[in-house]
């Protein structure tokens, strides 16, 4: 009996440890003291390989995502890569999510933002790119991943969508 009651005693330590630090540091520095950069760089959308966890979504305009399994399609759009991306940018720009562009914007045909959950503060990497279709068409490949935990609970694919449907809005 003795041995159960220090258990819940070491249990109560770490809880309480733990939330000493999410408070003292706050929610995203902790996670960023537990996992690094909340930002987990630059994927090779072209080369893209799913997480094997249920923490990431792909949305991708006909045929520029072949052999991966894609959980919604976009649209081919009526404007240029630079043009699709500013218009997207915009569009994430104008959405309440707590986000932080992180990309360097050299290349005007790609974007990315990290992106953090409202109570928790997980932080999620969001990038995309357009793909020149020709006659200012364009594709655009959109993937995000959390960086934290095996399920994001379909969070990034409802972002995912909520962003690239403003652009039908907007652009």
């Amino acid at each position: 009996m003795k041995w159960i009651i220090g258990l819940v005693l070491i249990a109560c330590a770490i809880v309480a440890l733990a939330g000493s630090f999410l408070i003292f540091f706050g929610r995203e520095q902790t996670w960023q003291m537990v996992a690094g950069d909340p930002d987990l760089g630059p994927f090779d959308l072209t080369r893209l390989e799913r997480s094997p966890n249920a923490n990431d979504a792909l949305l991708c305009s006909p045929g520029l995502c072949e052999g991966v399994a894609v959980d919604a399609r976009l649209p081919v759009y009526d404007m240029a890569p630079g043009a699709l991306i500013a218009a997207l940018d915009a569009a994430i720009e104008a959405q309440p999510e707590r986000k932080r562009r992180v990309d360097d914007g050299s290349d005007a045909a790609a974007l990315r933002y990290v992106t953090w959950t409202d109570t928790m503060r997980f932080p999620d990497t969001n990038q995309f790119l357009a793909v020149d279709l020709g006659e200012g068409r364009s594709g655009l490949i959109a993937y995000a991943r959390a960086q934290l935990g095996r399920s994001d609970l379909g969070n990034n694919r409802a972002r995912l969508e909520r962003w690239t449907g403003a652009i039908d809005a907007d652009g």
